[in-house]
């Protein structure tokens, strides 16, 4: 079969990402005027390259990220999917990562890091529930678009559990160990039923750009 391209993208920066406060999937913020700056230095990076498509989640913050892109690729298909949008993080989205939101956010860390993935942040979701939306969702695009090239944006903890799921070397034991920052680029290849990686949080074009990325915020995804 021949190899699938895929660039699995996180969305630009939010007020709520540099101001530390959980969003998920109930909390539907635009990005900040550095989130289109880091947009538009991701959609310049991809100008001259071939894509088949683009693949977005549905929250404002992915779509803002992806139309940068589809500025430079009118021509290319464009698809909105469910299935690719951030963890759901309960009742603590909107809540900052502070006192005493810190601390129910620590433990439920230690429960991940203990390997209890199927306990749900308190009224919202659990790793392994969003590990089954994010395998389908791959699976949607990959058996549309077999041999092509395609760019997907989503989600930093939705990333980091995607990756660390198709990629062998991780698994969900090291999904911390996966970095996301704000339009950072993860350059995967699908061939013979294994991935393999080739970039994992690629921020060059920050760097060409003269973009301050800053420093991700783990939970304010």
């Amino acid at each position: 079969m021949p190899a699938t391209t895929l660039y699995f993208v996180r969305h630009g920066e939010t007020d709520y990402n540099r101001n530390g406060i959980v969003q998920g999937r109930g909390v539907d913020a635009p990005l900040n005027e550095r989130g289109r700056r880091q947009a538009e230095a991701l959609a310049r990076r991809f100008a001259a390259v071939p894509l088949d498509a683009i693949y977005a989640s549905p929250l404002r913050r992915a779509l803002e990220t992806a139309e940068a892109v589809r500025r430079y690729h009118p021509e290319v298909p464009f698809y909105q999917l469910a299935d690719l949008e951030e963890m759901d993080w309960g009742d603590l989205e909107g809540k900052p990562y502070a006192p005493p939101y810190d601390a129910k956010i620590r433990a439920i860390y230690e429960r991940w890091r203990a390997g209890d993935y199927d306990y749900p942040v308190p009224g919202g979701e659990s790793i392994l529930d969003v590990q089954r939306r994010a395998l389908r969702a791959l699976e949607t695009i990959l058996s549309r678009h077999e041999g092509e090239t395609v760019l997907i944006v989503a989600h930093g903890r939705f990333l980091r559990i995607l990756l660390a799921s198709v990629l062998s070397e991780y698994g969900l034991a090291r999904m911390e160990a996966l970095p996301h920052t704000n339009t950072a680029v993860n350059h995967l290849v699908y061939e013979n039923g294994r991935f393999r990686a080739l970039r994992l949080n690629c921020t060059a074009h920050l760097e060409e750009a003269a973009v301050d990325d800053g420093l991700p915020t783990e939970v304010a995804a």
